[in-house]
């Protein structure tokens, strides 16, 4: 928290903080395990599939992740100890490119996002406060622009982001994303208590265009099951021996 610039924007940050549950709730949660829905649609809004992960988080002392999944017959598991990170399928480790790339975007990216806003805490945030919007339904929000220094996670000086949160109650309404070659719109739908913390339960994913324009639903995140500090087996977060 004492990360948080002493501006409008790190205000709007500390009281969204509090209204999700505070900080020393979030603090004592050692990990995090849940299942992510994720239910792809195409252009007429017809679902084209949906994948269910069970996602499972270290998030104190230091982060690492594990991600399974089951797709067209195979099972796929990513495993994140902090340092490196691996996809497997069916047992057996991808090494080709794309392969290392998602096993490391995916295994930070969905922590980013089950994290918010704790996360715009973390050392290399660059925050401004952008005044207040207007989104659907006219729901009057507060505007938050969040960039990286480079050299911040594996994304600083990339991607840029725009939070939203509720004008009265800074409740997360939405965020718009920048990141570098293509741009998204997120809307927070659902949220439901877990151990104090205020965790969203369903979040809508957007088309979107480089004037914040927001277009189509092209996937839909239903998560289910979440837990705080359920006990773990100790090579949870270590490579898989093939």
């Amino acid at each position: 928290m004492t990360r948080l610039p002493n501006n409008q924007a790190g205000e709007v940050v500390k009281k969204a903080i509090a209204y999700v549950g505070g900080w020393d709730k979030w603090a004592d949660k050692k990990n995090f395990s849940f299942y992510k829905n994720i239910t792809q649609l195409d252009s007429t809004g017809q679902e084209i599939r949906t994948t269910r992960q069970l996602q499972q988080y270290r998030l104190q002392p230091n982060f690492a992740a594990r991600m399974t999944w089951e797709r067209d017959g195979k099972q796929y598991i990513i495993v994140n100890n902090g340092q490196q990170a691996w996809k497997y399928e069916d047992g057996k480790e991808l090494t080709d490119k794309k392969s290392k790339k998602e096993a490391w975007n995916s295994s930070y990216g969905s922590n980013y996002v089950i994290s918010m806003p704790f996360k715009l805490t973390d050392p290399g945030v660059i925050m401004s406060y952008d005044g207040i919007d207007t989104l659907e339904e006219n729901k009057m929000v507060h505007v938050v622009k969040v960039e990286y220094e480079k050299g911040a996670g594996s994304s600083g000086g990339f991607h840029t982001w725009w939070y939203y949160f509720d004008k009265d109650t800074y409740d997360l309404v939405a965020n718009y994303l920048d990141y570098g070659n293509g741009y998204s719109y997120t809307s927070y739908k659902t949220f439901t208590d877990i151990e104090g913390i205020r965790m969203h339960k369903l979040r809508h994913s957007h088309a979107a265009n480089a004037e914040k324009e927001v277009g189509r639903i092209k996937t839909i995140y239903a998560n289910e099951a979440m837990q705080f500090n359920q006990p773990f087996a100790d090579d949870l977060f270590e490579p898989i021996r093939q």
